[in-house]
């Protein structure tokens, strides 16, 4: 996959020591004394702090949070919500309004003034209000502007693209000509400016799948310059929400160049591609996001499937700690699939099930001899499957190919370390566990319970097939 590495700005990576802020204001007109500001304090689960805060007597207010980084807090009065740009070395912020026309009365005093009502008036002019369409697969969403989304469906690629490369123009000639506002600010501004528009770029394709075939995107990728400018692993721009909102974006598009059924519910096929084409700790944070939304979205067993490997692989620690910490106990308890019953034939010509095998810890290959990765693996772990069924693990080989003839003349040929069987009904499996290509591996636990190994290379697996034995 291609990646751009723009110029990476000094506000996003220049490390400040958190500080306490003061929000202090003036309100006209209040009757309810109560005013909430709320922080975000966790990027990965997109946990917010809500800081309830109190209005005096005599109409003013006064509260201090902890800011670590540039940042937009939220403010929120009665039903009324707006923004309010802070750096961690600002003392205090300082506005007042009137609680009869919130937004119209607004105004902001002293340190950041400039940025504030700078930040208001270019929210009115280019804000979406809130006016967002999700679009959600593969566990995956992405929030995209609801004007840009009506666009993609009616215009043609050339005049969309021109449209909106013409709106970030706008924006960019609108905050260039307004002087006072801080490098922070202005930094701020131009980066979302930026993320927006690739997000922007992508919605095209995406909701325009059908009449797009998937050949032809690398073309477009390069015509219409996607992703130039952007570092899409700026480790640094993961705490936005709008960046983050890119990188799902971009994952969406992936699907596109390589159509793969995401919603079977069967696996979380984004993970490869987030596996492929991100790097670092944002690889690392889109991995646990989808683990997250799986395990939010009904899909536990999923999530418990790749935490196993993400805990071993992962080297950024506080999304691991994040994960477990939000996960809890659950994970521990979620109930594990019985693997269906299926009969197949052994060597012998004896019709047998699998779960004569219970009690017994059973990995089973399905495989076929016109399959090469099939064969491949065999070699590949060869002598790790000759060790493990020293131990007492049944490593059962199940051949699906469309007579028992083949599979015995391609065993004649081939050292299969394992139990060998040809396959006679599996009907059952293949609906539940919903396999579609080969080779499929499947563990079981003593119970013939599904259970999962925190490799997808079985070489390096062999403590997991030992804690299972000890079970």
């Amino acid at each position: 996959m291609r990646f751009f590495v723009g110029v990476l700005l000094i506000f996003l990576t220049f490390k400040v020591e958190a500080s306490f802020v003061q929000f202090i204001g003036k309100v006209s007109n209040a009757e309810n004394k109560s005013f909430f500001l709320y922080k975000t304090i966790n990027p990965l689960t997109q946990e917010e702090a809500k800081f309830t805060g109190t209005i005096k007597e005599d109409m003013s207010f006064n509260m201090a949070i902890e800011i670590k980084y540039s940042q937009i807090i939220r403010f929120e009065y009665e039903s009324t919500t707006f923004n309010i740009f802070v750096r961690p070395f600002d003392s205090k912020v300082e506005f007042s309004f009137n609680a009869e026309d919130i937004l119209a009365s607004l105004v902001f005093t002293g340190i950041g003034q400039a940025d504030n009502n700078f930040l208001k008036a270019y929210q009115k002019s280019y804000g979406s209000e809130g006016k967002t369409v999700p679009f959600t697969k593969g566990f995956l969403t992405t929030n995209f502007d609801a004007n840009t989304v009506a666009r993609a469906k009616a215009y043609d690629i050339v005049d969309f693209f021109d449209v909106i490369n013409k709106e970030k123009g706008y924006k960019l000639a609108y905050l260039n000509r307004t002087s006072g506002i801080s490098p922070e600010m202005r930094s701020y501004l131009r980066k979302e400016i930026e993320w927006e528009l690739e997000t922007s770029k992508f919605s095209y394709f995406i909701y325009n799948s059908d009449r797009i075939e998937a050949s032809r995107l690398s073309d477009y990728w390069i015509n219409y310059q996607l992703l130039q400018g952007i570092d899409i692993n700026d480790q640094y721009s993961l705490k936005y929400p709008v960046f983050q909102n890119l990188l799902s974006a971009f994952i969406h598009y992936l699907n596109l160049e390589n159509p793969v059924e995401v919603n079977s519910g069967k696996d979380l096929h984004y993970y490869r591609f987030i596996k492929r084409n991100l790097t670092g700790k944002c690889q690392a944070f889109m991995q646990g996001k989808l683990m997250l939304n799986a395990f939010r979205m009904g899909q536990p067993q999923l999530a418990q499937q790749k935490f196993k490997e993400y805990k071993r692989f992962n080297t950024i620690t506080e999304y691991t700690k994040t994960l477990e910490d939000w996960f809890g106990q659950n994970l521990q308890y979620v109930a594990k699939e019985t693997v269906p019953d299926f009969k197949f034939l052994n060597l012998s010509g004896i019709e047998k099930y699998v779960t004569e095998f219970r009690g017994k810890v059973v990995y089973i290959s399905l495989w076929a001899s016109w399959c090469q990765p099939c064969l491949e693996g065999f070699r590949n772990t060869q002598e790790t499957r000759r060790n493990l069924a020293s131990q007492g693990v049944v490593m059962l080989n199940v051949n699906l190919d469309k007579t028992e003839n083949i599979w015995r003349q391609t065993l004649a040929r081939l050292d299969l370390p394992g139990t060998n069987v040809y396959g006679l009904d599996l009907a059952e499996l293949q609906k539940k566990m919903g396999f579609d290509t080969l080779p499929f591996y499947l563990l079981l636990d003593k119970s013939g319970r599904q259970t999962y190994l925190s490799s997808t290379d079985l070489n390096q697996s062999m403590s997991d097939f030992h804690e299972l034995m000890r079970q």
